[in-house]
C-alpha cells in the first residue's frame, strides 16, 4: 500500500506549480498539525538579493484575524509579499503602511466615495459589462478570461482614471496583469519575477501620475478626480501620492477581481444545480452566492506582515523582525468557523460565511471590496443570462504563491443571434 506525503514545503515555486488541490491538502495538514509553522527562504525572486529569508505561515482563520486586528505589533511597512522586493513597494501606496499614516491615506480617499460616487460608479460598472458581453455573445466560443474576466476589470479601472483611448486601456490591462503574475513562465521572458513586478510597476506608475496631474488641473466624472480633489480635516494626497495610489489601484482592480470572476464563472459551471437556485431569485441570493465564491477561491492567497517585537502564537514564539504570512487559501477552510469547509454551497448565509477574502479585518480590510462585488454580481447576471448553454473548460491556474490566478479557461455557448 503507497501512503500518500503531503508536501507542506510551501517556499519553492515547484510547490506552487503543482496542482491546486496538492496545496489544499497541504493547508489543512497545517490547520490540523502545525497553524504555525516556519517556512525556509522562497529563493524565487533574485539570486542578488541580500534580504530574503524565511517566513512563519499562519493558516488558521483565528490567528490570521489576531495578527490582522493587531498593527502594533505586526506591521505592514517593511512589505506585504512572501517575496522581498526591495524599494519597490514604496509604489504599494498606503496599503505598505501603518496607521497614523494608512489611517490618514484611507481617510481622505474613503472621502472620495460618497453615496452619490458609488451609484454613479455602480451605474457605469454595469454599463461596462453589458459592452463587454454584447462583444461577445455572437461567437459562441472563446477564451472566457480574455473575453470576459479580463475586460470587464480592466476597462472598469480605465473608467475610473479617466482614460478613454482603446490602446491605452489595452496598455495598463496588460501591465496590471503583468503586475501579479511575476513567477508565472508567461511573463518569463522579461526577467526574473523581480524585473517583471518593476516593469509592470514603473509603467503603470508613469500612466497614473501623468492621470493625476491632469484630473487635478482639470477634474472630471471620474474616480481619480475624486480623489485628487478629496479631503478629510483639510488634508488632501499630494499629486504624486495620488498617482501611487492609482497605480496600485491598477493591481487591486484589475488582477483579484478579475481572476474572481473567472473562478465563479467555473464554480457555476461545476454545479449547475446551485446556479439554477441562484437565478431562480438572483436578487435576493447574488451576495450569498459571491460570498461563497470568494470564499472557495480567495482571489488573494497571502498577505504578510512583520513583527515588531517578539509575540506568542499559536504555541510559537515569532521574533521581532519575523515575516509573517497570513494563508487566506488556507483560512476560509478552516473547519473551526465553516461547517463543510470544502463544499461549495451559496445557501451558506452571510453570518456563517465570514471568509477572509478581503483580509482578516482590522485597518487594512480590503478599500475596494463593495467594488469588487458590484462588478462580480453584473457579470454573474450577464453571463447566464445572455450566453445561453454556457459550457466551462479546464481553468489553467497562474503558477503563483500570491494570486489564486486564472490564466485561461474555453467557454462555448449558443451564439446570440444579432
Amino acid at each position: 500500500m503507497t501512503t500518500y506525503t503531503v508536501d507542506t514545503n510551501l517556499s519553492p515555486v515547484s510547490f506552487w506549480a503543482q496542482p491546486r488541490q496538492v496545496h489544499l491538502d497541504a493547508f489543512k495538514w497545517l490547520r490540523e498539525n502545525q497553524p504555525v509553522i516556519w517556512n525556509d527562504p522562497p529563493g524565487s525572486l533574485d539570486p542578488n538579493l541580500d534580504n530574503a529569508k524565511g517566513f512563519w505561515s499562519i493558516t488558521k482563520y483565528a490567528h490570521i484575524k489576531e495578527i490582522s486586528c493587531n498593527p502594533k505589533v505586526f506591521s505592514s511597512a517593511d512589505g506585504i509579499f512572501i517575496d522581498d522586493f526591495p524599494q519597490l513597494e514604496s509604489m504599494l501606496s498606503f496599503v505598505v503602511s501603518d496607521p497614523p499614516r494608512h489611517t490618514n491615506f484611507r481617510n481622505i480617499v474613503s472621502a472620495a466615495f460618497t453615496q452619490k460616487n458609488i451609484k454613479k460608479m455602480e451605474e457605469r460598472n454595469t454599463a461596462i459589462v453589458r459592452s463587454v458581453i454584447d462583444k461577445c455573445a455572437s461567437l459562441g466560443e472563446g477564451d472566457l478570461c480574455q473575453l470576459i474576466t479580463k475586460e470587464v476589470p480592466g476597462r472598469i479601472f480605465a473608467s475610473y482614471f479617466g482614460i478613454t483611448d482603446e490602446d491605452e486601456i489595452k496598455y495598463v490591462m496588460d501591465l496590471a496583469e503583468q503586475f501579479g503574475a511575476w513567477s508565472d513562465p508567461e511573463f518569463a521572458h522579461i526577467g526574473s519575477p523581480l524585473q517583471v513586478f518593476a516593469d509592470a510597476s514603473s509603467r503603470l506608475s508613469e500612466i497614473a501620475l501623468r492621470h493625476a496631474e491632469e484630473r487635478r488641473k482639470n477634474p472630471s466624472e471620474d474616480l481619480m478626480s475624486w480623489v485628487a480633489q478629496a479631503q478629510y480635516e483639510g488634508q488632501r494626497m499630494t499629486v504624486e501620492e495620488v498617482g501611487v495610489f492609482f497605480a496600485l489601484l491598477a493591481g487591486a482592480v484589475n488582477d483579484p477581481t478579475r481572476h474572481s470572476a473567472a473562478h465563479m464563472l467555473w464554480l457555476f459551471a461545476q454545479h449547475p444545480d446551485q446556479l439554477a437556485y441562484l437565478m431562480a431569485d438572483f436578487d435576493n441570493r447574488a451576495e450569498d452566492a459571491i460570498n461563497e465564491c470568494l470564499r472557495v477561491e480567495p482571489p488573494v492567497m497571502h498577505f504578510r506582515r512583520t513583527a515588531t517585537v517578539d509575540y506568542e502564537l499559536g504555541g510559537q514564539t515569532i521574533k521581532a523582525g519575523d515575516k509573517v504570512v497570513m494563508w487566506y487559501l488556507s483560512s476560509n477552510r478552516d473547519a473551526d468557523v465553516f461547517d463543510r469547509p470544502d463544499e461549495f454551497d451559496i445557501r451558506r448565509p452571510v453570518k456563517q460565511n465570514p471568509h477572509q477574502a478581503f483580509g482578516g479585518g482590522g485597518v487594512h480590510y480590503c478599500l475596494g471590496s463593495m467594488l469588487a462585488k458590484q462588478m462580480l454580481r453584473a457579470q454573474l447576471w450577464e453571463v447566464h443570462t445572455r450566453l445561453k448553454n454556457l459550457e466551462v473548460g479546464e481553468r489553467t491556474i497562474m503558477v503563483s504563491n500570491f494570486l489564486n490566478g486564472v490564466m485561461k479557461m474555453p467557454g462555448k455557448w449558443t451564439p446570440e443571434k444579432r
